[in-house]
């Protein structure tokens, strides 16, 4: 089974946001170590200078907007950077057009600059949002697909189907409940 997508600008930044915050990056960890370390300075000033207990919810206020301000920071960065990539280079030797081709031991990655073929045991996680299905790689690599390349619901979950026969011990998240086996048909 082949399906064939090219990212758009959007889903570019969607796709390295997602690594950013949930796959190699700690920016959310750090993000809370930062705004708790920030809460407790302000406490032990607060308490050796004296200060009136309400002040303490100024503390605690503002300890929460660095947390989401990193977390803003971190996703307009993000964009910024996806901007100035697009700027700087042609859209197509940024998002060039990929083929995956589901084979029997393996599922091949086709670009025009490269040819990857990864082992369905390297895959460790299938999880899906709202506008992708992610593939989490055993080595730090990840293989977004845009839902949209996919016809219809019919070839998406005969994909799925195929991809989790495959893949038994990957961790699937958020995937639509397909029984193991009973592969989809025409008539669904």
């Amino acid at each position: 089974m082949k399906i064939t997508y090219k990212f758009t600008e959007n889903e570019l930044f969607d796709f390295n946001m997602f690594r950013a915050l949930r796959k190699n990056s700690n920016t959310i960890p750090r993000a809370i170590f930062v705004s708790c370390g920030y809460l407790a300075a302000l406490l032990v000033i607060g308490y050796w200078c004296k200060f009136p207990w309400w002040i303490y919810f100024i503390f605690f206020a503002a300890a929460v907007l660095l947390f989401f301000g990193i977390l803003w920071f971190t996703r307009s960065r993000m964009k910024r950077s996806v901007r100035v990539l697009m700027f700087r280079q042609k859209a197509e030797e940024i998002m060039p057009q990929t083929t995956l081709t589901l084979e029997d031991d393996f599922l091949e990655v086709y670009t025009v600059m490269r040819t990857s073929q990864v082992d369905y045991a390297e895959i460790e996680r299938i999880e899906m949002t709202k506008q992708f299905l992610y593939l989490l790689l055993s080595q730090n690599g990840e293989v977004g697909v845009p839902l949209r390349a996919f016809d219809d619901d019919f070839h998406r979950n005969s994909f799925l189907w195929r991809l989790r026969e495959k893949t038994p011990k990957a961790v699937h998240v958020g995937l639509p409940a397909i029984p193991a086996d009973d592969p989809p048909t025409d008539d669904e």
